[in-house]
């Protein structure tokens, strides 16, 4: 029996209002259903815990009255955390308290002897029964680590913005769990095209439901200077570094060398304040990240000759144009042409305000400097000015960070990270065994984002891996044996790189990022041995209508068998009106034609329905498709109750259903208030 759909902004209508004029039953209340809504059976955790055992008992069942308890010093964080993912999709009110446990609680407890023993910075347990959730840690990252964790065994329509009416529940489970790596970190390149401070906030939303603890913020480069330095009141030189952002934090990536546009737009302009960079770190902190600020240094400085006269002398390099006082600026996407100068005084002034200035703005305990790709640097002008800004690194309480080329020069004794994305690895291994230095791995070809993923991919990268840098690429390699001659425990973990030649705002940023950000999610918390690719994809899979439920930007990966889910819009209607019963359908990576659909009734009628949606996926586009809707045309002439389900398939995908239940009734006047008997 055919039916013809409605439109999905009528569906929408119809079912939050009923005609005017009448009165709708107060028992007649909306909910929805998914019949695939409790986790499924093998639990899709990503990253992979290390011990999971899952019990032969009934589910936790979220309660209207439910309370998360906070326990301990620190624990509130996570809980407020937990409370504001939940409340928004159950709509329950879900108070932090101290104690008072009421009806199914969730019990966050933070102190000394919760967390797996060794593992007491951010280890956590989890133990599940119908009567309660408790999450156990010493330390509030540790139980915002397990409140992640509770957080992916609820449905994947716990993403959701608004309130979805079913029941939430969350299998009987014991998980103990921590990481491998204390680094597990993402580097935004703010640089070469800005992130406004709300689309870093929501980078870091996207990332920290996997564990990711580290935000790198590339800050500076040839292209742009993104973050306010104050005047000293000491200035010999009298340098305004206020024409850092004046200047240089107007300026972005433009064309490359041969006037073709980098990306779709040009790249952004913009600055952080002072007062946005404490928001950015206090933002992070709440979601269990550490920002490492990153000034690059000698080179990648071209913005910093560009706004400042005193540093363009005669060492540095690129040369101003006859009679200009500074460096034009350049917006390709050129490297290594660009250097302050060894042997001038201002450089040093000019690199120990900067150093001091952020180090004071920022609370957690690195500093990078950069170091890469000084190619126009003499070997010994290299060598003199990073030695020098490592040690004012150093004497400001701070660990350096810098890119490997720098393995090679006088390292802070056992207090310097190397972090190695190309080149000789027998250098920084060399720095670990005579310099006590630790490692951040991110190598070119397992880690940098905008390497392309697929070949249908118009932008991006093919040089880190002769090809596309796919999943698997981003998966299959083990941080602990990369670098020769080292012990695992003096790699401090993994970071994905997201530089900004060609990537513009935080949706392509996340685009190019998902889901191989959460490949290396798993790769720096996991224990190699019980990492598998197929197992890694089977999860992932039913990653896809998360993302999608929370409005996260993703790349489609071919590989993966994405999951359709289908949740069911309950309702009521008169009698003789279009029932216009909806579903919401996440299928990732396929269009409406790719899907057919029919709609069961529980008096047997079959009814085919398209489904629709309000943005299809593009590759070149850059962004993932929206959720489907499917809408029934069905007219019921009688009263009664009926239950509908939507099963939904796609060629080489695994079917899905989802039921609702429909009321119909008859039309009663309204009573005027005040006439009634």
């Amino acid at each position: 029996m055919a039916l013809t759909a409605l439109p999905a902004a009528l569906a929408v209508a119809l079912l939050a209002s009923p005609a005017a004029g009448v009165q709708v039953p107060a028992s007649y209340t909306a909910m929805s259903v998914d019949t695939a809504a409790a986790a499924p059976a093998d639990l899709a955790l990503v990253p992979k815990p290390v011990a999971v055992e899952q019990h032969d008992a009934p589910p936790f069942t979220l309660h209207r009255n439910t309370r998360i308890v906070a326990i301990g010093d620190g624990a509130a964080v996570p809980a407020e955390y937990l409370a504001g993912v939940l409340r928004r999709s159950s709509g329950y009110d879900l108070p932090v308290v101290e104690e008072g446990w009421g009806p199914a609680p969730i019990i966050i407890e933070v102190g000394p002897g919760n967390a797996p023993d060794g593992h007491q910075a951010e280890g956590y347990t989890v133990s599940v029964d119908a009567e309660r959730i408790r999450i156990g840690a010493d330390t509030p990252n540790g139980a915002l680590n397990g409140v992640q964790t509770l957080r992916q065994m609820f449905s994947q329509w716990v993403e959701s913005d608004t309130v979805v009416e079913t029941e939430w529940t969350v299998p009987a489970v014991s998980i103990t769990d921590y990481p491998r790596f204390d680094h597990r970190g993402m580097m935004l390149d703010v640089a070469r095209s800005f992130y406004p401070m709300d689309e870093v906030k929501t980078y870091i939303d996207s990332a920290a439901q996997f564990k990711i603890n580290r935000l790198h913020l590339h800050l500076s480069d040839d292209q742009g200077w993104r973050i306010a330095i104050d005047n000293p009141a000491d200035n010999p030189s009298g340098i305004d570094y206020g024409l850092l952002t004046g200047v240089s934090g107007a300026t972005a990536m433009t064309h490359n060398s041969n006037g073709q546009l980098m990306g779709t737009e040009l790249g952004v302009t913009g600055y952080y304040t002072k007062a946005d960079y404490a928001e950015i770190i206090r933002y992070a902190g709440e979601r269990g990240m550490t920002v490492i600020p990153e000034i690059d240094l000698p080179g990648h400085t071209n913005a910093a000759l560009h706004a400042i006269p005193q540093l363009n002398t005669p060492g540095a390099w690129p040369k101003p144009q006859p009679g200009q006082p500074t460096v034009p600026h350049n917006g390709t996407p050129a490297v290594g042409y660009s250097s302050l100068d060894a042997n001038s005084a201002v450089t040093y002034e000019f690199v120990t305000h900067v150093l001091a200035e952020i180090a004071k703005m920022t609370p957690g305990p690195y500093l990078h400097i950069g170091g890469d790709e000084a190619h126009v640097t003499s070997r010994a002008d290299y060598v003199t000015m990073v030695n020098a800004f490592t040690r004012k690194v150093a004497a400001l309480g701070k660990t350096v960070v810098g890119w490997n080329e720098y393995a090679t020069t006088d390292l802070p004794q056992d207090n310097a990270v190397v972090q190695f994305w190309n080149g000789n690895r027998t250098a920084t291994a060399t720095a670990v065994n005579t310099r006590g230095a630790r490692v951040i791995l991110s190598p070119a070809g397992n880690t940098y984002l905008p390497q392309k993923q697929d070949p249908r991919q118009p932008q991006g990268g093919t040089w880190a891996c002769g090809g596309v840098c796919g999943l698997d690429r981003h998966y299959n390699w083990n941080p602990g044996t990369y670098i020769p001659n080292i012990d695992e425990s003096r790699v401090l973990g993994v970071e994905t790189a997201l530089w900004g030649e060609f990537i513009r705002h935080v949706e392509q940023a996340q685009y190019y990022s998902f889901p191989r950000l959460i490949a290396n999610a798993e790769v720096g918390w996991t224990p190699q041995a019980q990492r598998d690719f197929a197992d890694f994809t089977t999860r992932l899979s039913e990653v896809g209508g998360r993302l999608t439920a929370q409005g996260t930007n993703f790349f489609p990966t071919a590989n993966v068998a994405w999951r359709m889910r289908v949740l069911g819009t309950s309702g009521t209607v008169r009698a003789g009106e279009p029932t216009a019963a909806a579903w919401t359908i996440t299928a990732p990576g396929l269009a409406s034609a790719d899907l057919s659909a029919t709609i069961t009734w529980s008096d047997g009628v079959q009814e085919p329905v398209s489904l629709t949606t309000t943005r299809a996926g593009s590759i070149p586009g850059m962004w993932i498709n929206d959720a489907f809707t499917a809408t029934s045309g069905r007219t019921f002439t009688r009263p009664g109750s009926y239950t509908a389900t939507l099963s939904v398939q796609a060629p080489g995908r695994a079917p899905a259903q989802g039921s609702l239940k429909l009321t119909v009734y008859t039309a009663q006047p309204l009573v005027p208030a005040g006439n009634g008997a």
